[in-house]
């Protein structure tokens, strides 16, 4: 009897040629714009456009791939029902998180490969296909890095922005016919009929229109108008409301505050910032859990896909029709990225203690409350033809599965001591690199306008204290650092002195943690945005969830039901130093150090925050009773030196600034 299960390998090709060499996925700006990756991005282009025009009804299409995550809710590769109804595959809210999606990212990288290699190679003439071939098999999917700033000719500085690949709706490909113009397969995926027809039912976005509808996917999408339906019905791009969105419209607001995406991602790496594995996995609340827990590598993901799909329903905001498209794939890629980096500094934290286990809110494959452990199933991709399930176990180590990334590369030299592999030296060089990509120049020393003038003295009648012998530039940055305060402002054009550390900083450090229900709105989506001050947005926690109207049927809002009253909590963390920073250097505003005391009574009266849920609508805090932010303090300290990543730590509740006040933490709070 043949089997029908499709084995899941990974691209075991291309290997080599030291031990233990496998092929890199690469950045994926750097990838495509890089002349010698020529061929790759054409065969890349050309797999990747066949994948989609595959009928959705084959098992192996783009359409059936991208559907395990959520709708059409079919089991895929295996005769199966539904275990939890009105869920897909996807694991959220879990330990198994990261787990699941790299199988899942697997799947999607092998399918390609295969499709290169028999499909569009053989199109090409005969002295050619041996070239495309070794192109095919040392290709890996790209990721995108979306904390990493890179540098557009048409901007002035490095910035967050959305990936070149996606940008433009036609490329044009080589094809044994000469260069052919097509429409570019990762600037959206399209279907010939409504997706409705093909098992997407009719959720849709809070007052938007429904999924069903649409041919196309979109990204940032606009408010509905007199157009907009024709617009969402054939796909909308709106790739700037990506990059202004990464930059500053939903994490900080007004151009002062453009590095906490990559603070964020900085503090996954630093030293000892979770307690277990848990806590950085998963958004899942676990009772007396530390402050700096709260943040996840989760919790960032989560806050991307907000920021891709837009506030207005783009396919990306919400979690059953996410997958659909394309650039879900080089997030998701970057995410297994940002695991397999945490993986290699914390090489022995994982769950296997019962102690570290926790219920699952169900999937597909899993029944809402089963204890997760690294030997649950990772359903529905198979290792073999016999149906054997992948297992946490059995991702791990990522290397086995044929890839890796830039950062992680053991077999190259430099990690040589006296002829064997050196694993501190290993270790050392990804902290440095990590340093390189992500650390935030400002909470090493934090800058200080450097006037080309006799500085002007602040004229408000108490000013701020002026430094006692201040003694230059460097020294007034320490100060700052160390929780001084100074009153000397610059021209309105200053420029800022940028330099290395030359010794340690220790700083004080600032958190506002955000605890919600995760189907406190019936599953919808929202977002909790932070501010200081009226109009200064620090940052937004996105709840990436599934709505109860997604399922379809009865028992699909059952189930969401059920899990609503289970009230399962879910976390996320803002990172405000570095905007606590910003307001001690502006002489309008009336904090004048970190001091905690200071802070306190500074943040009692500006800091305040709001729920919306899609197209904006604010939602009132009454409506979310589980609803608890948090502001902790604690001590940061950031190393000269580049192999040692920052180290916070010792962080405490401070009450009074959320004392009493809807959706604020109290101090009879049992959490």
């Amino acid at each position: 009897m043949t089997s029908t299960y499709y084995p899941i390998t990974g691209i075991q090709v291309g290997l080599g040629p030291l031990e233990g060499q496998v092929p890199l996925r690469q950045e994926v700006d750097a990838w495509y714009t890089d002349p010698n990756n020529v061929d790759q991005v054409n065969l890349f282009f050309l797999a990747l456009a066949k994948f989609q025009s595959l009928p959705v009804t084959d098992k192996l299409s783009y359409y059936q791939v991208a559907g395990i995550h959520g709708q059409p809710l079919v089991p895929w590769d295996e005769k199966t029902t539904s275990k939890s109804p009105g869920s897909g595959y996807c694991t959220h809210n879990s330990i198994l998180f990261p787990d699941w999606h790299r199988p899942y990212i697997l799947l999607y990288e092998q399918r390609i490969h295969e499709i290169m290699i028999n499909d569009i190679i053989p199109t090409f003439p005969e002295e050619d296909q041996d070239k495309l071939t070794e192109s095919a098999n040392a290709w890996r999917l790209p990721y995108w890095d979306w904390a990493a700033k890179k540098k557009r000719e048409s901007s002035r500085i490095a910035t967050y922005e959305a990936p070149l690949i996606v940008k433009e709706p036609t490329v044009t490909v080589q094809t044994s016919m000469g260069p052919t113009e097509i429409p570019n397969p990762m600037h959206s995926f399209r279907t010939e009929r409504p997706m409705g027809e093909y098992g997407i039912n009719a959720l849709h976005p809070v007052g938007g229109f429904p999924y069903d509808i649409c041919k196309a996917t979109s990204k940032c999408p606009p408010l509905d108008g007199p157009t907009t339906q024709s617009e969402w019905i054939n796909g909308v791009q709106n790739d700037d409301q990506i990059a202004a969105s990464l930059r500053t419209a939903d994490w900080y607001e007004g151009s002062r505050y453009t590095d906490t995406l990559g603070e964020a991602v900085y503090r996954l790496f630093s030293q000892s910032y979770f307690s277990n594995y848990d806590a950085f996995a998963s958004t899942r609340y676990s009772q007396g859990m530390s402050p700096p827990n709260y943040l996840s590598l989760e919790d960032i993901h989560n806050n991307v896909h907000g920021w891709i799909g837009g506030p207005n329903g783009g396919h990306m905001s919400i979690v059953p029709v996410a997958a659909f498209d394309p650039i879900f794939w080089l997030h998701h890629c970057n995410v297994d990225r940002q695991f397999a980096i945490w993986q290699s500094l914390n090489p022995t934290s994982w769950f296997s203690d019962r102690a570290h286990q926790r219920p699952d809110d169900g999937t597909w494959s899993i029944r809402p409350g089963t204890i997760d452990t690294p030997n649950t199933p990772l359903a529905p991709f198979h290792t073999n033809l016999n149906g054997t399930m992948y297992t946490s176990n059995s991702v791990r180590d990522w290397t086995k599965l044929g890839y890796t990334y830039p950062e992680l590369q053991p077999w190259l030299a430099k990690y040589e001591v006296d002829g064997q592999f050196s694993q501190t030296a290993y270790v050392k060089d990804i902290r440095a690199q990590v340093n390189r990509l992500y650390r935030n120049p400002i909470l090493i020393r934090p800058p200080i306008p450097i006037p080309r003038l006799p500085p002007i003295l602040d004229p408000q009648p108490v000013p701020k204290p002026t430094l006692p012998n201040p003694g230059g530039p460097v020294e007034l940055r320490e100060a700052v650092a160390h929780g001084a305060a100074t009153s000397v402002k610059a021209e309105a054009q200053p420029e800022i002195l940028k330099i290395a550390p030359d010794h340690d900083v220790e700083e004080h450090d600032y958190i506002v943690n955000v605890l919600y229900e995760r189907f406190a709105l019936q599953g919808s989506p929202f977002s909790v945005h932070i501010y200081i001050g009226k109009d200064t947005r620090v940052g937004s926690i996105y709840n990436f969830s599934t709505p109860a109207h997604s399922t379809g049927t009865t028992d699909g809002c059952e189930n969401c039901r059920i899990q609503e009253d289970a009230h399962t909590l879910a976390t996320g963390q803002v990172p405000i130093t570095h905007a606590l920073l910003q307001d001690v250097q502006d002489d309008e505003k009336p904090l004048r150090s970190l001091n905690p005391d200071e802070v306190e009574a500074y943040l009692t009266q500006t800091l305040h925050w709001k729920v919306t849920k899609s197209r904006g609508i604010e939602v009132s805090l009454e409506s979310i009773p589980s609803l608890r932010v948090a502001l902790a303090v604690g001590k940061g300290t950031h190393f000269s030196d580049e192999y040692k990543l920052s180290h916070f730590r010792d962080y405490r509740i401070l009450h009074a600034v959320t004392e009493g006040r809807a959706g604020g933490y109290n101090r009879n709070d049992n959490l």
